[in-house]
């Protein structure tokens, strides 16, 4: 047995995810949406999950999840994508980005002002600062001295912790650059978003270590994450629609529902006869369709003789073979 084979089997593979703040929340949330029994005591930095795949949940600040990855201590982890971007060396590749988007933890890292400068844009902040430095208070210095050395801005970097918000007011510094989501703080704080200062956009992303997913389970419990949150992702997008129809045959309403656009489904209807008392020609058919595209969905199926629609969720929307999968191989094997 190899000794990576035994290493993996005297303990669980990890998973480490954020262990504060609406990060934490948010992915939990969504580990429980795909379906993981998620098990925590308290305020323990040790969890699990329990079916339908089996792993260890490590809870840790962001950071340190990206340096436990990158250092292979963790195999697998969740976080905002800005700190992959932030902490990982550009030149080295021991950390691969698996699921570059789950669709939580949304944020754009950017430049802000205060509401009182005449400037509204990047090309006015650059003249601004033509007389002397701009001093930048950020919590993401690698990220903002790449934009900013772009932009041909002169500029200081001014180390920040905790509500950075504040910095300009206090005089600190003279902007900052920080995560925004909704812009409501920046607002609150007196300050503006600029035009052409967005550095990035962000969101939470999978990320393994490049060596642990050479291992046999570490790559089994991989690939179950990525089907799980694709099927979920996939899933949220689309509702089942179920409705009785009265017809001749199963294949004359099938063509019906094929001359309606709206109600293409995802490879086309399920048609099923429905035995009645009265016993007439009666099928089920069930299709599933777009969220967004329901009420022409439901206008055609009554169009067409459709009656008693009934609407339900989906959980999950299984590929044959997930792409991110594919492109997981792909580029262990390239690299």
């Amino acid at each position: 047995m190899k000794e990576e084979e035994f290493y993996y089997k005297s303990r669980q593979v990890r998973l480490a995810i954020p262990s504060k703040g609406r990060m934490e929340k948010e992915t939990q949330d969504f580990l429980k949406e795909c379906g993981f029994n998620v098990q925590r005591n308290n305020r323990q930095y040790i969890g699990s999950i329990n079916g339908p795949i089996d792993l260890q949940l490590v809870y840790q600040r962001q950071v340190d999840i990206v340096r436990g990855v990158l250092n292979g201590s963790i195999e697998l982890g969740i976080v905002g994508y800005d700190l992959v971007r932030e902490y990982l060396p550009d030149t080295k590749k021991d950390v691969v980005v698996v699921h570059d988007a789950l669709g939580f933890g949304k944020c754009s890292l950017e430049i802000a002002v205060p509401e009182d400068w005449l400037e509204y844009s990047i090309e006015e902040i650059k003249q601004k600062g033509k007389n002397s430095h701009i001093r930048v208070a950020t919590k993401f210095p690698k990220l903002t001295k790449q934009f900013l050395t772009s932009c041909g801005i002169s500029y200081e970097i001014v180390s920040g912790n905790g509500s950075l918000e504040v910095y300009p007011e206090l005089g600190y510094s003279e902007i900052i650059v920080d995560l925004v989501s909704t812009g409501k703080t920046l607002k609150d704080n007196r300050l503006k978003r600029i035009s052409g200062g967005k550095i990035m956009t962000s969101e939470a992303v999978l990320i393994g270590n490049r060596t642990a997913l050479g291992n046999e389970a570490v790559m089994k419990v991989t690939r179950g994450l990525i089907e799980y949150f694709e099927a979920t992702l996939r899933a949220k997008r689309f509702v089942s629609v179920f409705v009785n129809m009265r017809g001749e045959n199963g294949k004359d309403i099938a063509e019906s529902i094929f001359s309606k656009k709206s109600l293409e489904g995802l490879d086309g209807p399920t048609v099923s006869s429905v035995y009645t008392k009265k016993g007439e020609k009666m099928y089920a058919i069930h299709i599933i369709v777009e969220k967004e595209k329901l009420q022409d969905a439901i206008k055609g199926l009554r169009e067409i003789g459709g009656s008693g629609v009934v609407v339900a969720p989906t959980l999950y929307i299984f590929e044959e073979e997930p792409k991110r999968y594919k492109n997981l191989l792909k580029n262990l094997e390239e690299n």
